[in-house]
């Protein structure tokens, strides 16, 4: 078993299979989580899915109760945000109920896609929030992470930043192969300061994408017959991977990028 008892993760991005599945690894693993969505609500509707018993090991949030994120933050939860409520707040809650912030994973993505001759300007920029987010998110998060004994920086990105992607979709392949070069950069930054970035990217993962990003049978019978290992992924091999990378024995792992795909490098 990993060592993660007792430290503390946010992520980004959780309301998915994924994230679900880095959610339930890690509060079995003894952490405690923060979930941080676009707004209150979904991040307490993802809550609703964990086990009861974890209840005061995980909490919930807005993750930007100004930004255009989440126009409904403030009806969703007029208890907790005023118009007045930021980012460093949220955090600023989060690390007074858990008393350290250990580890951040940027996993926000989205699975929307447009080819070349469908994206315009506002699509691109759509898509470019997610390097917006991973950046700032891990800026925000900076006073904490310097308390913490193992600072972690987890980015999660697709095979998309590699080679392209299954389907067009140049902006959402731009994004994150951003992702990967942030990470590469943060790490040559933030190391010093004894902090880890690292990446993970993921192949197609079964049961993570929305109907509309379902495989047709022939693409999968493609896909399959190019993975070595013989199957598409499924959400826990990423969260596998996740809490690998926040544990204390990954303290020598830095800028590195970890492919979750079953061998499949190119997609």
């Amino acid at each position: 078993m990993f060592t993660l008892k007792g430290r503390t993760m946010i992520i980004t991005g959780g309301a998915g299979n994924n994230g679900l599945a880095i959610i339930r690894m890690a509060l079995e693993a003894g952490m405690n989580v923060a979930f941080l969505s676009g707004w209150h609500k979904k991040a307490q509707d993802a809550i609703a899915k964990l086990d009861p018993k974890y209840k005061d090991h995980v909490v919930g949030y807005a993750q930007n109760p100004q930004g255009k994120f989440g126009p409904k933050n403030l009806v969703d939860a007029p208890e907790l945000y005023d118009e007045n409520t930021t980012q460093e707040d949220v955090l600023r809650w989060i690390y007074e109920q858990f008393g350290s912030i250990d580890v951040v994973v940027n996993g926000s993505g989205g699975h929307v896609r447009k080819n070349f001759d469908e994206t315009d300007m506002e699509f691109w920029e759509h898509s470019m929030e997610i390097l917006r987010a991973a950046f700032f998110n891990t800026k925000l998060a900076m006073p904490y992470l310097m308390k913490s004994k193992c600072p972690r920086v987890i980015n999660l990105t697709t095979c998309d930043g590699r080679a392209g992607g299954y389907c067009f979709n140049p902006s959402f392949a731009a994004a994150r192969g951003g992702i990967v070069a942030l990470t590469r950069e943060m790490a040559k930054e933030l190391g010093p300061r004894g902090i880890t970035v690292n990446n993970v990217m993921i192949g197609h993962i079964e049961g993570d994408v929305p109907a509309e990003d379902t495989l047709p049978d022939w693409e999968k019978k493609s896909l399959l017959e190019r993975t070595p290992l013989g199957r598409l992924g499924v959400p826990e091999d990423v969260a596998g991977a996740v809490c690998f990378l926040a544990s204390e024995e990954a303290g020598f792992i830095n800028g590195a990028t970890l492919d979750v795909n079953g061998g499949l490098i190119t997609c």
